[in-house]
């Protein structure tokens, strides 16, 4: 397994793999709204719109394992997805160390926002040495706007 940018080609396959993820750790844990809106054609566009600032984990011959969105402008990791297949094979771990690398000497510290129900990817950041700093409201963009979602905030220091 490598981690690299993620590239154009990469597209179709990054959008599937990000939904099925995202549904997997969201679904009955976030509101009803913001599940409706989070369609096949919202991770599309968004796939498209983060491409820059993506990095993937892919096996021999490029295929997806996992990505992890980053906002460079204040270190926040915006998404991780590992396959269903791949997790607990150190896909996600390998792309959380990517991002802190990435972040690492341009920001104090790097953070990501977990909804509580989410216990495996809240128990997964801590024993990567993240720490839960509290619960805020986090306003989830959908093609209409926004939807708050209540989160726990996790950072590491850098």
């Amino acid at each position: 397994m490598i981690v690299r940018p993620a590239r154009r080609e990469d597209l179709p396959a990054l959008a599937p793999l990000w939904r099925a993820a995202w549904h997997d750790g969201h679904d009955g844990h976030v509101p009803a709204e913001l599940v409706a809106a989070r369609g096949p054609e919202h991770f599309t566009a968004h796939a498209e719109k983060y491409l820059a600032t993506t990095l993937v984990a892919v096996a021999a011959a490029d295929v997806l394992l996992g990505l992890i969105i980053l906002g460079d402008e204040d270190g926040e990791v915006v998404q991780l997805a590992v396959d269903g297949s791949a997790r607990g094979q150190g896909v996600g771990g390998a792309l959380l160390q990517a991002a802190e690398d990435r972040f690492r000497g341009r920001h104090p510290q790097t953070w990501l926002a977990v909804v509580p129900g989410n216990t495996r990817a809240r128990r997964f950041y801590e024993l990567h040495g993240w720490r839960d700093t509290g619960p805020l409201t986090y306003q989830a963009p959908t093609a209409t706007g926004t939807v708050p979602v209540p989160v726990h905030r996790y950072v590491k220091d850098l």
